[in-house]
C-alpha cells in the first residue's frame, strides 16, 4: 500500500520531528515550561471486530500563554499503529507518537486540531498522557479561565466525499463500479479524491484517483474495483477509504467490497464399498 505525505515515518524521523520542534520552540520534549498550559480532547471512530482500523481527532486547546511552534506527544496504551496523519508531521516509534507543527501557533484561549488514521488489534483504548512541548495536558474539555463569546457558525466551504453504494460485490476475476461525488461545492478550483484499501483481502484493488472541477462537484464519477483470480473458495472482503487529497482529514468516506468467489470446493471422495 502506498502512503501519501504525512504518513508513518521510521524511528529516525521521530527524532527529527522532535528535534525540529525543540529548535523552533527552544524546548526539549520532556522538559516543562510554566508558560505552557493545555487541554486535549481525543475522539475516535473505529471499525472491525477484535481488530481493524480507526480515525482519531485530537483537539489541542491553549489555556496558557501564546504557543509558537509546538509538538504533541502521547503513548498508545495498546497495539495501535499509526498509518498516516494530517495537519501535522506525524511519526511513531514503539508506542510513542509525535505530531509536530513547527511553523504553527496557538493563541491563548484558542485551539488547534490534528488527526490521524491507524490500526488496532484486540482493543483500542485511548491515550492518557498527552503533552505539548513536554508539558502534560489536561485530558478532556479544559475549563475556561473566563467566558468567551462564541461566534455564530459560518457555512462550511469544506466538502466531504460521498460514495454509493457503501458496500459492493465484485465477481472474482472481474470488476465493479462504485460511484463518488462531493457533498458540496469546494471553495477552490478542483478537488482530487484518492482511495486506498485500509485492511482486508489484497486481491481487491481499485482504479486511479478522481478529479472533480469545482463546477462539477455533484456529478457522480465511477471508481473501478477489481477482484483478482485466486485459488481459494472464500469470499474475501476489504475496507476502503476515500478522501480529498488536499484536505486529508476532512470528510473521509469508508466503504467495503466483497469478492464473489468463483472457485468450487473439491468434493471429498466417496468411501469405497467394503
Amino acid at each position: 500500500m502506498r502512503f501519501p505525505h504525512g504518513r508513518l515515518r521510521r524511528s529516525a524521523v521521530l527524532v527529527a520531528v522532535m528535534a525540529a520542534a525543540a529548535a523552533t520552540t527552544g524546548l526539549v520534549p520532556g522538559t516543562a515550561d510554566a508558560a505552557v498550559s493545555c487541554g486535549v480532547t481525543y475522539a475516535t471512530s473505529q471499525w472491525g471486530e477484535d481488530g481493524g482500523g480507526f480515525t482519531a481527532s485530537v483537539d489541542v486547546a491553549n489555556t496558557g500563554d501564546h504557543i509558537a511552534g509546538w509538538t504533541l506527544t502521547f503513548t498508545f496504551p495498546g497495539s495501535q499503529r499509526l498509518t498516516y496523519g494530517w495537519s501535522a508531521q506525524w511519526a511513531q516509534t514503539g508506542r510513542l507518537v509525535a505530531a509536530s507543527v513547527p511553523a504553527g501557533s496557538i493563541s491563548p484561549g484558542a485551539s488547534a486540531a490534528v488527526g490521524f488514521a491507524g490500526t488496532w488489534r484486540g482493543s483500542n483504548p485511548p491515550p492518557t498522557d498527552f503533552a505539548v512541548n513536554g508539558v502534560p495536558c489536561v485530558v478532556g474539555p479544559p475549563p475556561s479561565a473566563a467566558p468567551t463569546p462564541v461566534p455564530s457558525p459560518s457555512p462550511s466551504a469544506t466538502p466531504s466525499v460521498v460514495v454509493s453504494p457503501a458496500d459492493i460485490v465484485v465477481p472474482e476475476g472481474g470488476s465493479a463500479l462504485i460511484h463518488v461525488r462531493l457533498s458540496q461545492k469546494p471553495s477552490y478550483g478542483w478537488v482530487t479524491v484518492d482511495s486506498e484499501r485500509l485492511l482486508g483481502d489484497p486481491d481487491l484493488s481499485i482504479g486511479p484517483r478522481l478529479l472533480f472541477p469545482a463546477d462539477q462537484w455533484n456529478t457522480w464519477q465511477s471508481l473501478t474495483v477489481f477482484a483478482a483470480e485466486d485459488d481459494d473458495t472464500t469470499d474475501g472482503t476489504a475496507t476502503f477509504l476515500s478522501r480529498i487529497s488536499q484536505l486529508p482529514g476532512s470528510g473521509v468516506a469508508l466503504w467495503t467490497a466483497r469478492e464473489l468467489d468463483n472457485d468450487v470446493a473439491t468434493p471429498s471422495p466417496a468411501p469405497s464399498p467394503s
